[in-house]
């Protein structure tokens, strides 16, 4: 150690009964974490078949990205640093140990050749010591906040301690050895071990001879290589195992568009509907629920956990999760999981946005409603009717098909024509044909398109297509519908779709594809905002006004269209965009979709009335949107909260259709 060239003394000061004991209990440790996931990888591949093996350079990236990165985890300030400086310093403590075992035990007897020698020695020293110095930070932050500040959304257990505890005592022991050795030989490359030379010293101070040095270092490396050995075999066994399932999770994430539910293949002939037990979960299904690192970052993204219902979409998989283990036994539906908690969930996506492991949280609540809905027929409160009304009458409000076409009286809108190709077929939807407040949306929508001389046409026979049906969980409905809406469609000819409403846009664009139908679909405001920048419209009239644009979930968050309302905002004269705190991919739901337009659902307090508190809040005169369903919500939440002479509510269409005047 008193060489002129710096190098790794792997086994200084320790015995030749504690090296053979090292061997044995790593191979025994290893025998038992190969076991442990062995019996995981089992039970994952119990589960229903699933092709998660395609576009793998992509699935490479996301990891690359996510779980190296910690891209997702760092989007929260104080949790995501705590994280990454934990995983990013556990890390390089693992790589730190592979390469002191390459050297020792590969290198050196097989090759003859010392990989921790000079230079790079020093590096891997001053790495290790900074890393496990971050990874000892990042433990109290992890301490602090779910032992101390006890956030909601995360569970101060015994669990976590221990696990906390055993990281604790695994780092700071290697320091103690390395300060020892350090302290006793002290070799002029000390100083570039920065944290065990500084305790090393410290020892010193305190009057330790070098004889109770080294007592103390080989008493430290039993106890920690014990403490290494045994964190290695319940890596399977315990919440480490998250170090695994994470990165594996987010290799076989889904790739589709987010907004595109699973079909069920040949739904007649199908012999469940649905799921209700453990057997009828794909593995990737039971790969998520080990992948949950229980966190809360769900939970605390929530509109209907905020507001107070049965929902939190956490404790659904932490449930599934034990109940794959066979820590919560019983049926599914009922008992573990209460058909309230299903029925709370908006789908908004929210907590699929925020989980750090890309868990599909929102696609399991699905599934598990089409077991109520297609097997149960457990549809909750007013739901059935707005079903049937779109069955019978091909809109939710079960009013005539022929006054579709009503809030077209006067604008001289162009039918579609079987020997006419057009630019655009305008898909009005069911709230813009019917609702009367979305009325306007759809005769904006016609202005601005006149006068910018689109081409477009409207279907007579247009009717809904049932994606609240498939969000509720009535697959059968929605397939039937889809059927009659491609047959339709087919006999026009056009180049795009228009749609206003997000839930169309999402299910046109996203899930026709998968019953042969596919488009290229446009919302509104990406046509309005590519006609004002082609200079084929142009506000004019001034707007003063501030507004804040409220983010819809089906068209931000599941389809990534954030910019184009906000630009077609802007460019009206006068009007002074404000960003509310939840915005863009992580912005609050309205709290109508997941079929919450059509019945009524339990909570403290409903998610439209919170949204609307922080517009308030932002003291803007108006709420800009570019769906019904949230116009409408909104417009509902500012009347219950007395604001309707404060508070004015949009559709971007509107304002440059009053710009134009």
């Amino acid at each position: 150690m008193t060489s002129s060239v710096p190098f790794r003394d792997t086994f200084w000061n320790v015995p030749g009964w504690a090296q053979v004991a090292l061997y044995i209990g790593g191979a025994l440790a290893i025998v038992i974490f190969a076991y442990g996931m062995w019996q995981r990888v089992r039970l994952w591949r119990q589960g229903v078949a699933e092709d998660r093996l395609d576009r793998i350079s992509e699935r490479i990236g996301l990891v690359v990205a996510h779980a190296l990165g910690q891209v997702r985890t760092l989007a929260q300030a104080y949790p995501g640093v705590m994280h990454a400086i934990m995983f990013w310093g556990f890390l390089a403590l693992f790589m730190g140990t592979v390469l002191a075992t390459i050297d020792w035990d590969v290198t050196l007897p097989l090759f003859g050749y010392k990989l921790l020698r000079g230079r790079f020695y020093l590096l891997y020293e001053t790495v290790l010591d900074l890393f496990g110095l971050f990874f000892v930070v990042g433990l109290g932050m992890a301490v602090w906040r779910r032992f101390v500040s006890r956030p909601a959304s995360v569970d101060a257990t015994a669990p976590f301690a221990w696990a906390l505890t055993l990281l604790f005592v695994i780092n700071v022991t290697g320091f103690v050895m390395e300060a020892c050795r350090l302290a006793v030989v002290e070799p002029w490359w000390g100083p570039w071990s920065p944290v065990g030379y500084a305790l090393g010293r410290g020892f010193v101070g305190l009057g330790l001879t070098p004889g109770a040095l080294r007592g103390l270092h080989v008493a430290t490396w039993v106890f920690h290589a014990a403490l290494a050995l045994l964190f290695i075999a319940i890596i399977p066994y315990s919440y480490f195992v998250h170090l695994l399932t994470t990165p594996l999770n987010i290799f076989f994430s889904k790739l589709g568009p987010r907004g595109a539910i699973r079909k069920i293949e040949n739904i007649e002939e199908a012999e469940t509907l649905g799921i209700s037990k453990l057997e009828e979960f794909s593995w990737k299904r039971r790969l998520d629920f080990d992948a949950c690192v229980e966190c809360g970052r769900c939970q605390a993204a929530c509109p209907a956990y905020l507001s107070g219902t049965a929902l939190s979409p956490k404790q659904i998989i932490v449930k599934l999760k034990r109940h794959m283990h066979g820590e919560l036994p019983g049926p599914i539906h009922g008992e573990l999981i209460k058909a309230d908690e299903l029925w709370a969930c908006t789908t908004c996506m929210a907590c699929v946005q925020e989980c750090p492991a890309f868990i599909d949280i929102v696609d399991t609540i699905i599934d598990l409603r089409r077991y109520l809905a297609l097997s149960e027929g457990a549809l909750p409160s007013t739901a059935p009717q707005s079903l049937q009304n779109i069955q019978r009458a091909g809109n939710p409000w079960g009013l005539p098909a022929g006054e579709r076409l009503a809030w077209a009286q006067g604008l001289d809108v162009p039918l579609m024509e079987t020997d006419r190709e057009v630019e655009y077929l305008y898909w009005v939807g069911c709230s813009a044909s019917y609702d009367k407040r979305n009325q306007a949306i759809a005769r904006a929508v016609v202005k601005i398109l006149k006068a910018a001389g689109v081409s477009f046409g409207v279907m007579p026979e247009e009717r809904c297509h049932a994606e609240v049906g498939r969000r509720l969980g009535e697959e059968y409905l929605y397939q039937t519908v889809q059927q009659e809406n491609i047959e339709a469609i087919k006999r026009y000819r056009f180049r795009k779709v228009i749609t206003h409403c997000p839930h169309c846009f999402n299910t046109i664009k996203n899930e026709f594809p998968q019953f042969g139908g596919s488009y290229q679909v446009l919302h509104h405001a990406q046509v309005i905002e590519e006609l004002i920048a082609a200079g084929r419209i142009t506000p004019t009239k001034s707007l003063d006004a501030s507004i804040a644009f409220h983010d819809s979930c089906y068209l931000g968050r599941y389809n990534g269209i954030t910019e184009a309302p906000r630009n077609v905002a802007k460019a009206v004269p006068g009007l002074r965009l404000v960003e509310l705190p939840r915005r863009r991919e992580r912005g609050l739901c309205c709290g109508g979709g997941g079929g919450h337009m059509w019945m009524e659902v339990k909570a403290q307090k409903r998610v439209n009335l919170i949204r609307v508190e922080e517009a308030l809040e932002a003291k803007v005169d108006m709420v800009g949107t570019g769906c019904p369903f949230c116009l409408a919500m909104i417009d509902l939440g500012r009347k219950v909260k007395g604001a309707e002479e404060t508070l004015d509510v949009k559709d971007v269409s509107e304002l440059v259709a009053e710009s134009l005047e």
